[in-house]
This record gives C-alpha cells, sequence and structure tokens, in this order.
C-alpha cells in the first residue's frame, strides 16, 4: 500500500499514527499520480526533500534508487520516517527547522517539497539564493502563489518573480485539486518547476536585497524609491538617465532586463566614484 493512498491515510489517522497539525499546514496527499508525477522531474541523483511528513515523495524517491536528503520540522514524525525508510542506507534525516539548517551540498542536486504555503515563499529564497549546484526546483504551492510568481508586470509582479525569471524557466507540471488531500483543505494546488539554467554574473543575494528596496514602497515613483535605496536623490536621477529609465515609472511596469541595467549601472557608479 503506497503512502499517497487514500487507504494508507485513513488506516494511519485511525490508529493515532498521525494527526494533521494545522499549525504546520499539513494536509496529507491521497493520489500516487501527483506523486509519480513529480518525482519524475527530478534530474539529479541526490535529491534534497523539504518538508518529507509521512514520506510520501520520499517512498518513491528511494525506490527510484536515488540518495535523499530530508529536512524534517515535525518531531513526532520523525520515529516514522525512520522506521519506514532506516533500511534505506540512501536516506538521511536533517532534523529540524529547514530555515535555520545548513543548506550546503558539494555535488549537483535536485530540490523537491510540498510546501507548507505560509513559508513558501522563504523557503524558496533560500533554495534559490544558495550557492548550491541545483538543477531544478520542483514543489507544490498553492495554486495562487503560483499565478503570482509567473507575473511579469503588474501588482503581483515582485523580486521573487524577477529571481526566478533571471535563473531558468517556470512551468507547472500538474495540478493538484483539494480533493487529493486529507484533510481537505481550503485551497487548490500546483506543482510546478524551476529549471535552473543560468548562474548570475553579479552577487544574487546583494542583487535580491537591491529588488527588496526598490519593491519596499510599491506604489512610489521608482526615483522615490532609487533615492532611498542609494539616500541620495541626485545620484538616483544621475544613474536613471544614464540606463534611460522614466523616473516617474513604478517597479511593476519594469523588466528583468531593466533591474538588472540599473543594478549594474549603481555597481558601476560607487565603483567609479569610489575610486577617483
Amino acid at each position: 500500500m503506497a503512502i499517497a493512498s487514500k487507504e494508507f491515510i485513513i488506516k494511519a489517522m485511525s490508529e493515532n499514527i498521525i494527526n494533521a497539525k494545522k499549525k504546520l499546514s499539513q494536509n496529507f496527499l491521497i493520489n500516487e499520480e501527483v506523486v509519480l508525477k513529480t518525482v519524475d522531474e527530478l534530474s539529479q541523483n541526490n535529491v534534497v526533500e523539504i518538508g518529507p511528513g509521512i514520506g510520501s515523495l520520499s517512498e518513491e524517491i528511494l525506490k527510484r534508487n536515488k540518495v535523499l536528503y530530508a529536512y524534517e520540522i515535525d518531531k513526532t514524525l520523525i520515529p516514522l520516517l525512520k522506521k519506514q525508510f532506516s533500511f534505506y542506507p540512501s536516506f538521511h534525516l536533517i532534523e529540524g527547522d529547514f530555515l535555520k539548517q545548513d543548506f550546503s551540498y558539494d555535488f549537483p542536486i535536485s530540490v523537491v517539497s510540498n510546501l507548507p504555503y505560509s513559508l513558501t515563499s522563504p523557503i524558496l529564497e533560500k533554495i534559490l539564493l544558495s550557492d548550491n549546484d541545483i538543477k531544478e526546483v520542483v514543489i507544490m504551492v498553492q495554486k495562487e502563489f503560483y499565478l503570482r510568481i509567473k507575473q511579469t508586470k503588474g501588482k503581483d509582479y515582485g523580486p521573487l518573480n524577477i529571481l526566478i525569471s533571471l535563473l531558468g524557466k517556470l512551468d507547472n507540471v500538474i495540478n493538484v485539486s483539494r480533493n487529493n488531500f486529507l484533510p481537505v483543505p481550503n485551497v487548490d494546488s500546483t506543482v510546478i518547476k524551476i529549471t535552473i539554467l543560468n548562474s548570475l554574473e553579479f552577487d544574487k543575494k546583494d542583487f535580491y536585497r537591491f529588488l527588496n528596496s526598490l519593491f519596499l514602497m510599491r506604489r512610489k515613483t521608482l526615483s522615490n524609491n532609487l533615492s532611498s535605496y542609494l539616500k541620495s536623490k541626485e545620484k538616483a536621477f544621475k544613474i536613471l538617465e544614464k540606463v534611460s529609465l522614466d523616473p516617474s515609472s513604478r517597479c511593476e511596469t519594469l523588466s528583468k532586463e531593466d533591474f538588472v541595467k540599473l543594478y549594474k549601472e549603481i555597481k558601476d557608479y560607487n565603483f567609479s566614484t569610489k575610486t577617483i
């Protein structure tokens, strides 16, 4: 009986082996097809899984003879995971909050997760801003989150959209109705894949801080936000003129290329002023 089956989940819940914790956004997947399609997208032998839960994805990953590094925060699930997968020498369990754990590997990896929806952005940011050689990130997210991060302009457009589009390609793997979980959540989900195709030619962490500063006050003009970031209105207008960007425009109207051009000009400007 597969872990991602209705029979397994109902039996485990009735025997109090597992309980869905609301504070951890736990809902147990009962659709094996979703598991298979998700794991099919993982190209690497070494896989990092964030939040294995009761092991629905873990089971299929290990069956395919992959090496699995699984981060689990829920202490009550640790004994269950150890019991189910301890006979796999390729199973490595890291206990604790992924956001507080070391995330550094010296070999290529695939990353997979059914993310807790309240922590999707910070976890995805930690993954994408790491220095790991990540080939793809395959994660289940709330459907509305996917609809937001695929935007290239407008009110839902922001730093994470830009970072993803610069690093690679975003695809929708499979839509997952809320009826594929127990207990049934009040949202639908989507499994997305971010294929990493590019390494940025500048410090992506510093660039991401720059993006967050510009998007901090979304309704303000580009010149206002840039002036705050540079702590100089004069410098902001000079740089905007140099890169031919309208000072009265707003960040949500700029392309990813505009942000790269602006960031590079700022770095060049700072370097040249320091060396004069």
